[in-house]
């Protein structure tokens, strides 16, 4: 038996299904166990046993054609599809359903929302998407949630398995109280899920308070990003650092983590602030605040779109360094529980399982 895990790209530039992807695959050849990942986009990543189709986009009938050649090639009866985030879940949807592989299919369901839901044809496509898999994992309860809200009759095949991730530190890091100035961080792409462009006009009402906010990503919406923060005159208090990896550093010199998203699934970059003892300015929406709203609760939860309410809890955690030590060392505590070797540990228990329904 062999994992065969399809994805749009595996680069460590991309987001959290490419890191989940990445992590699995290595996991699984530490343990003997079989694996390939093969990406639709182009990648300057070097994996053992990684390959692309060198595309410049997933969005083509080349694409599909690509993961087709893929499967003729390599893909055996007793296999397994590992199928991550659209359109690649799509077209190895279509590719069994037409009858070109026996193999089992699975897929791991990464967000909590995409543009296909609340439309008819979204409601076409998703029920050839899903209909298709033998078995659906989410990487948190507000994700399964949501999908078979959307897809009802998929109930029975959904299975909750927690994301997790690379934790660097063994104990809590404790922040002395100066006069320094405030530094608040994020870490994610710019674009619209990210809400970035609400969290700019919410500190702008607070303007006057001693902070500075690095923003850690890169995406299309940077050039209209910085245009706004021009605009609003905050030139010395927001400032965009591009693609960051490793991120620690960042966190580790940072006060208080903000992530005011309009939807996420999980959240990997919360769990690497908490790790780092960060408090935590958090969006009060399935998926992310399974993460840090957990007892004990350590975020301020918002309304992300509410800018008054994101600009008061950032408000209250600027000029309270007792808040800040508290919520933090919480954080850091709650961090445990998504440690990457629970997760890892999950899926290999899962794939085990599946290899003996073959047997």
């Amino acid at each position: 038996m062999k994992i065969h895990h399809i994805i749009n790209s595996y680069s460590d530039k991309a987001g959290g299904a490419e890191n989940l992807v990445r992590m699995l695959h290595r996991h699984l050849k530490n343990n003997n166990i079989q694996s390939s990942i093969f990406g639709l986009i182009a990648s300057d990543n070097e994996i053992d046993d990684g390959y692309t189709a060198g595309l410049k986009t997933p969005y083509s009938l080349s694409a599909f054609l690509s993961i087709k050649r893929y499967c003729d090639k390599n893909v055996k009866k007793n296999d397994i599809i590992h199928s991550h985030l659209f359109p690649a879940n799509f077209f190895c949807s279509v590719i069994k359903i037409l009858g070109f592989t026996k193999a089992t299919l699975i897929t791991t369901e990464h967000s909590t929302h995409n543009r296909r839901r609340g439309k008819t044809w979204g409601k076409i496509i998703d029920i050839i998407t899903y209909r298709a898999c033998d078995h659906i994992i989410s990487i948190s309860i507000g994700v399964k949630n949501q999908l078979i809200s959307w897809m009802p009759k998929i109930k029975n095949k959904v299975l909750v398995i927690k994301n997790g991730c690379d934790l660097k530190h063994s104990n809590p890091i404790i922040r002395k109280e100066n006069n320094k100035t405030i530094k608040l961080i994020s870490i994610g792409g710019l674009k619209e899920a990210k809400n970035y462009s609400m969290t700019i006009n919410s500190l702008h009402t607070i303007r006057n308070l001693n902070f500075e906010w690095n923003i850690a990503g890169d995406g299309l919406l940077k050039e209209k990003l910085v245009k706004q923060v021009h605009n609003l005159n905050l030139n010395n208090k927001i400032f965009f650092l591009g693609h960051k990896s490793p991120i620690w550093s960042l966190l580790e010199k940072s006060d208080i983590f903000i992530m005011t998203s309009k939807w996420e699934g999980f959240g990997i970059a919360a769990v690497e602030a908490m790790n780092s003892s960060l408090p935590i300015i958090a969006s009060d929406i399935n998926g992310l605040k399974e993460i840090v709203d957990i007892k004990p609760p350590c975020a301020l939860l918002v309304n992300p779109f509410d800018k008054t309410d994101i600009a008061k809890k950032i408000e209250k955690l600027i000029l309270s360094h007792k808040l800040r030590i508290e919520l933090g060392s919480k954080a850091y505590y709650n961090s445990n529980n998504f440690d990457k070797s629970i997760m890892l540990s999950s899926y290999l228990k899962f794939y085990n399982n599946l290899v003996n329904t073959f047997n």
